[in-house]
């Protein structure tokens, strides 16, 4: 009978140790999680509402989110006091990284238009030369 207590001993000293190994590692996980991990929900200076929001990437002037709804890429400026603070805002920055993005994506609309516009042309170009193979003379 006293082999049997100090066996029920061991196992209950050894089930304490993990659970609290366990709780160590949750409590450490919560510490060192930071506090974007964590969804909240937004509302910017304009109205428009994010819900469950998790933070994916910071730059100089927005910040992109996924949200309950989808994605999104949020400009600094549109965003409440505490926010921008959060994120280091800046004016200057962010008006200078602004303008980069958007000639970035005049250049990128533009190469995206070129190679629409050749794809036509190569479509085009094969069709006339299916119509010529088979005999046709009415091309597109």
């Amino acid at each position: 009978m006293c082999g049997l207590l100090l066996i029920g001993r061991i196992v209950h000293d050894k089930l304490t140790g993990v659970k609290a190994i366990f709780l160590a590692l949750v409590l450490l996980a919560l510490v060192l999680c930071p506090t974007n991990c964590l969804a909240e929900d937004w509302t910017t200076t304009d109205g428009t509402k994010y819900q469950n929001v998790e933070v994916i990437r910071v730059e100089d002037d927005a910040v992109t989110i996924i949200y309950k709804d989808g994605g999104a890429l949020i400009p600094l400026f549109k965003l409440p006091p505490a926010l921008q603070e959060r994120f280091d805002y800046d004016p200057v920055k962010a008006k200078a990284a602004a303008e980069a993005r958007a000639k970035a994506d005049t250049e990128n609309a533009k190469e995206l238009q070129a190679e629409i516009e050749l794809s036509d042309k190569l479509k085009r170009d094969q069709a006339i030369k299916d119509a010529t193979a088979k005999g046709q003379t009415n091309a597109p």
